[in-house]
C-alpha cells in the first residue's frame, strides 16, 4: 500500500492565480500581471510562482504523511521489543526448569499458554485503524486465535501458514517523490513463527517428552530471538531512512518558501483589492483634476476682456 500526496488545493489555486492575472491585465493597464507585493516586489512569472506553490503543497503533504508513518514505525518497533522480551524470558524459564528441581513444569505450561494469548494481541494490534502485522492486507487480522491451534507434536515443523492469514507483501509508503519505505515485518516472519512454536512446544509437557520438548523449544526460541533482532534492525533502517527524508523535506520546504517569498505573488483577494483601490484612486484623481479645470475655466470666463 502506497500513500500519495493530493494536490487538489494547489491546482485550484493555480486556476485562481491565472484567472486573476487575466482579469487584472484586461481591466487595468495600471496593474502588473502578477500583482504587486509591498514587501517582496513584483511577480513577473506567474507560472514560476505556481510551480513553486505546487512543490510546496507536495512537500507539506509528504511531511504530514511522515508524521503518521514515523509514529506507525515506532509502534511496530515497540511491539517487536515486547516479543523479543518474551523470547528472552522463555529461555530463562526453560533454563530454570532444566536446572532446578524446584521449578514447576505446570507453571511453565500455564505461562506459555498465557504468552500465546499475549502474542495474539500484539500481532493483531492496529494502528490508525489498520492491522500492522498483516502486510498489505491491513483490513485483515493477521493471525487466528493461537489458543485454538491443535496441540503441537515434538517433531512438527515451524509453519507460519498454520496461523497467518495476512498478505505475503510488506506494507510500504511513499516518503517523497523518489523514496518508498518498507515496513519489513509481518506476523509470518520466521523469528515470530519460531517464538510461537517454541511456546506451543512448552504449553504441554508430557513426562515422556519433557526433556526433548524443552531442548527443541530452547533451540527454537534462541533462533527466534536472533531473527526478531534482525527484523528489528531492518525496521530501524526504515526509520532512519524516513528521518533522512524528513530532513530533506524540511530543507526543500524552506527553500521553496523563500522562492515564493521572493516572487511575491499575492492571493486572488489581495490582487482584487489592489485593483479596486487603484481604480478608486484613479477615479478620485480624475474627479479632482476635472473639478480644478472647471474652476479655472470659470475664473477665466469671469475676467473682463
Amino acid at each position: 500500500m502506497t500513500n500519495l500526496p493530493y494536490l487538489t488545493t494547489a491546482r485550484y489555486n493555480q486556476m485562481i492565480a491565472l484567472s486573476s492575472e487575466r482579469s487584472v491585465q484586461t481591466s487595468s493597464a495600471e496593474l502588473t500581471s502578477g500583482g504587486v507585493s509591498g514587501s517582496y516586489g513584483e511577480a513577473r512569472n506567474v507560472q514560476q510562482f505556481i510551480g513553486q506553490e505546487l512543490i510546496l503543497e507536495s512537500v507539506q503533504s509528504y511531511k504530514d504523511g511522515a508524521v503518521l508513518n514515523h509514529e506507525r514505525l515506532k509502534f511496530v518497533r515497540d511491539q517487536m521489543d515486547k516479543m523479543r522480551e518474551t523470547a528472552v524470558e522463555l529461555q530463562t524459564r526453560i533454563s530454570l526448569l532444566r536446572s532446578s528441581t524446584l521449578a514447576s513444569t505446570q507453571e511453565l505450561s500455564i505461562w506459555c499458554n498465557d504468552r500465546l494469548g499475549y502474542l495474539n494481541s500484539i500481532l493483531n494490534s492496529r494502528f490508525d485503524e489498520k492491522y500492522i502485522f498483516a502486510g498489505t492486507a491491513t483490513n485483515v487480522a493477521p493471525t487466528v486465535d493461537l489458543a485454538t491451534l491443535p496441540a503441537m507434536a515434538l517433531s512438527d515443523p515451524v509453519d507460519a501458514t498454520l496461523y497467518y492469514q495476512g498478505s505475503s507483501s510488506d506494507l510500504s509508503f511513499r516518503a517523497d517523490d523518489d523514496t518508498v519505505i518498507q515496513t519489513p515485518v509481518r506476523a509470518d516472519d520466521i523469528g515470530i513463527a519460531e517464538l510461537i512454536f517454541s511456546l506451543r512446544l512448552c504449553s504441554t509437557l508430557p513426562t515422556t517428552e519433557k526433556d526433548d520438548r524443552l531442548q527443541r523449544a530452547n533451540d527454537l526460541c534462541l533462533q527466534g530471538h536472533e531473527n526478531i533482532v534482525q527484523a528489528t534492525n531492518r525496521l530501524e533502517n526504515s526509520q532512519k531512512t524516513l528521518e533522512r527524508v524528513e530532513e530533506s523535506l524540511l530543507n526543500l520546504e524552506q527553500e521553496v518558501s523563500e522562492n515564493i517569498k521572493e516572487l511575491g505573488y499575492r492571493t486572488d483577494s489581495e490582487v482584487l483589492q489592489d485593483y479596486v483601490e487603484s481604480k478608486t484612486r484613479l477615479q478620485l484623481t480624475r474627479y479632482v483634476t476635472t473639478s480644478s479645470l472647471n474652476s479655472i475655466k470659470e475664473l477665466i470666463e469671469k475676467i473682463p476682456v
